[in-house]
């Protein structure tokens, strides 16, 4: 066994075996939240997710922390220093017996980036915090890198987490178990946001953050406008940004948020809603994308936003218009949105008009899974020439998707709590 110490800092580096179940805090979290010295921890992506992953996690002020990378029987520590977050000090929230909490969270925010890794290999990884005789070692995380030719991730979002009603993260952590079943298993997880009702209330990302889908798998998500607002309705970037260790590419003044990642033969480009409400804030992000796309050649390109391309209920225009002249101009090969809580497919279209598979992009509004918040269809109001298909459960919806690609296509599959098939199409190779 390989063994790496951090210069001036005795940490233990042996290898524990994991013990116990995630913890189901509930109303377990105190208003400073978790007492763990590591906690919140996610693995995110890095710019190649073949070579490349990021690490997130909190620890009290002053805490030593380092990343304990596990392959096989080696062992690297990777040290971090962290930077004082006030992010979530001073939040009104809630929790889970539905209590008022006036949350007060300083802590140190620490993010590493892992380089130099192997394609297509599992890997663990424990944040190792303290010194000498002090050393706490958390339990494992896992993620495998990029660098097989065929892979799946799971597609999921709009499950908003709230304590209180605690049985909207259950419907949406047994949806991606049936995922996993149905598909034989997946590789990582892909969303479209709202993971929280509140992304200020910082207990609900520790939360998430110790379910068994978060703790296995990496998570590629883009901002939703729950993820950024407080129960107060104070609206930041800052909570999204100070809870994940994504790549800082974004353009000027959203590094964290925005940002691109390639997993394997897909250039993802993930975007910021909150940022783009005016025409004018949309002229530096198609910059953005044109700048990424010309220098990080990719067989796809898909594009993820957390508003809708198309209102799910009854077809009506929402964002597609604003975006459909850069995607045809990129060769944008599938757009996946939320936020609507109703499923939206449309044909492959090029000049907003419906061409063949493989000339022009698929635009795909995400199903809700949080079985709460879903909305009724309603008999379509336009674009029926170029919708292909909906599906919703009504206010009870439960869905996701299966992301399954190889060097020809992308087979995109719908499914239902219960593992059933509710659309599917194929996204072929044109590069």
């Amino acid at each position: 066994m390989k063994k790496y110490f951090i210069p001036g800092v005795a940490m233990i580096c042996a290898i524990l075996t994991a013990t116990g179940q995630p913890v189901r805090y509930g109303t377990g979290l105190p208003a400073t939240g978790s007492e763990k010295p590591a906690h919140t921890i996610f693995t995110n992506p890095g710019e190649d997710c073949s070579t490349g992953m990021g690490i997130s996690w909190a620890s009290p002020v002053g805490t030593i922390a380092a990343v304990q990378l596990i392959e096989g029987t080696d062992t690297v520590m990777i040290a971090s220093e962290g930077y004082l977050c006030t992010t979530f000090d001073s939040i009104n929230s809630k929790l889970g017996d539905n209590s008022d909490v006036y949350e007060r969270h300083v802590f140190d925010k620490h993010s590493v980036m892992l380089t130099g890794l192997k394609p297509d290999t599992k890997y663990s990884y424990k944040i190792v915090t303290g010194e000498g005789t002090d050393t706490e070692v958390s339990d494992p995380r896992f993620f495998r890198t990029a660098g097989a030719d065929s892979w799946k991730a799971a597609v999921i979002g709009d499950f908003h987490h709230y304590s209180p009603l605690w049985r909207r993260l259950d419907a949406s952590m047994a949806m991606l178990e049936v995922l996993d079943s149905v598909s034989g298993g997946f590789d990582w997880v892909l969303s479209p946001g709202d993971q929280c009702a509140w992304g200020g209330s910082y207990n609900y990302w520790t939360e998430l953050s110790e379910q068994p889908s978060y703790i296995n798998y990496m998570w590629g998500a883009v901002q939703g406008n729950h993820d950024n607002m407080s129960r107060d309705k104070e609206l930041t970037d800052a909570y999204f940004r100070d809870t994940h260790a994504h790549p800082h590419n974004g353009y000027v003044g959203q590094e964290g948020v925005v940002y691109w990642f390639k997993y394997g033969d897909v250039l993802f480009l993930m975007l910021n809603n909150e940022a783009m409400r005016t025409a004018e804030s949309l002229a530096p992000v198609f910059e953005w994308m044109e700048n990424v796309v010309a220098a990080n050649p990719a067989r796809y390109i898909v594009v993820v936003e957390h508003y809708e391309w198309l209102i799910g209920t009854d077809g009506s225009d929402s964002q597609l218009d604003r975006f459909r002249d850069v995607f045809d101009r990129l060769g944008v090969d599938l757009a996946i949105s939320g936020n609507n809580h109703a499923y939206l497919r449309t044909r492959a279209l090029r000049d907003r008009k419906p061409v063949a598979a493989g000339r022009g992009t698929f635009y795909v509004v995400a199903s809700s899974s949080d079985d709460s918040r879903g909305r009724e269809l309603k008999p379509l109001a336009a674009n029926e020439e170029i919708i292909s298909t909906r599906w919703s459960e009504g206010a009870k919806t439960v869905g996701a998707m299966l992301m399954d690609v190889n060097p020809h296509r992308i087979v995109m599959t719908l499914y239902d709590r219960e593992g059933r098939v509710c659309d599917a199409f194929t996204v072929p190779a044109r590069r």
